[in-house]
């Protein structure tokens, strides 16, 4: 059961019919015409990614697809239609290049939409993995899109930005904007309406870190500093609807977490013949890296659990080191990010308590979490 939601052997098999089963599709959206219900949660998975992409509205077709040659086995299948027939057909047909479906037909207007078989998931790449861990572990901490994400003094670290947060306290925040300057400043000025704001920003990035936390904070808006004043939202945000900050933002977040994560892969195979693949796992491991930085704190705590229990799979593996890890973090914290790493390997909200501390995170964007293998990683491992 995922909130109201039940699921059953990865099928979706009923629950309150308002209940939301991805962002923009609700439970009753899903019943056949026979009153009932059974889907996998991969192809609402994929169809939710579709939606995305095409951004616009997907209406279900509660019929059996009569004019589809062998149509799938139950459940495996949708019926789908929108405003443009043939943008959705093109948009479906990259996705079965990235593997969320197997085939697609046009079937008058409507688009018929298969899924693999759920023990024959083909493997994805590692750049869309990335890009999945990089939203799955956005959606934590912003609401939205990621990249327009402008947040104020809340938590002292000044102004904070995009996906990951990058934010002044750390220096990260100007560590980013020195990458997008040296790719193109020229796009960069560009989404400063007024050059001497531009000017006045790059003192503050090159300025003191404590003063630049300073100047944020009298800018942050709201009792508790959420917000942040105009027109240095405007600004950042346009800067988030750069094409070419996204490519950016995405290099940025691998060279200061993608090779944490692949640190942490590199020496939990050292310590067990277990091989991490699964996205789940790696999504989890690189929203480790995001909160908490890298294992070595945890590595003598995980080393002897493993050889204790010995863990038969990846998952529990996994498991292990994020709760030892979690154990190592401030005790205010550690539910939170024990629960925050189990909300990833289950998809679904977990609770957990941890030195008299509550946490029950959950995650929007857990439908991008695929149940499948994550190929060539063995390339990008570093010691």
């Amino acid at each position: 059961m995922v909130g109201n939601v039940q699921i059953a052997s990865e099928f979706i098999i009923g629950g309150h019919p308002d209940a939301r089963v991805t962002p923009n599709f609700r439970l009753k959206e899903l019943y056949r015409t026979n009153g009932k219900v059974r889907v996998h949660r991969e192809l609402v998975a994929g169809l939710q990614i579709l939606r995305d992409n095409l951004a616009a509205p997907i209406e279900i077709d509660p019929r059996r697809p009569a004019a589809v040659e062998r149509p799938s086995d139950d459940g495996l299948y949708l019926m789908i239609a929108a405003e443009d027939p043939d943008l959705l057909q093109k948009e479906a047909i990259k996705l079965i290049r990235q593997g969320y479906f197997s085939r697609c037909v046009a079937v008058n207007d409507k688009l018929y939409v298969e899924m693999h078989k759920p023990s024959m998931l083909p493997r994805i790449s590692p750049r869309l993995a990335f890009d999945c861990g990089v939203k799955v572990t956005a959606a934590f901490e912003t609401s939205g899109d990621p990249y327009q994400q402008v947040t104020g003094n809340f938590d002292k670290a000044g102004l904070s930005f995009g996906p990951i947060q990058c934010n002044l306290k750390t220096g990260t925040l100007q560590e980013l904007f020195r990458y997008f300057r040296g790719e193109d400043e020229s796009r960069l000025r560009r989404c400063f309406d007024d050059q001497e704001d531009y000017l006045a920003f790059w003192k503050v990035l090159d300025g003191s870190r404590i003063k630049a936390v300073a100047w944020a904070d009298d800018l942050s808006l709201g009792s508790a500093k959420h917000g942040f004043a105009q027109p240095w939202r405007g600004y950042l945000q346009a800067v988030g609807r750069e094409p070419l900050f996204r490519q950016v933002m995405l290099r940025y977040a691998y060279d200061k977490y993608g090779k944490l994560l692949m640190s942490a892969l590199a020496f939990l195979h050292g310590v067990s013949p277990v091989e991490i693949s699964n996205l789940r796992c790696l999504a989890a491991l690189y929203d480790m890296g995001v909160q908490q930085g890298s294992l070595k704190k945890a590595h003598a705590a995980i080393k002897r659990r493993v050889a204790a229990e010995q863990p038969e799979d990846e998952f529990t593996l996994t498991r292990i080191a994020v709760e030892e890890r979690a154990k190592k973090a401030s005790p205010r914290w550690r539910a939170d990010c024990l629960s925050r790493r189990l909300c990833i390997l289950e998809r679904q909200p977990v609770s957990v308590t941890l030195d008299g501390q509550r946490a029950r995170r959950s995650n929007r964007s857990s439908y991008l979490l695929r149940n499948s293998e994550v190929k060539g990683l063995d390339r990008y491992l570093v010691g």
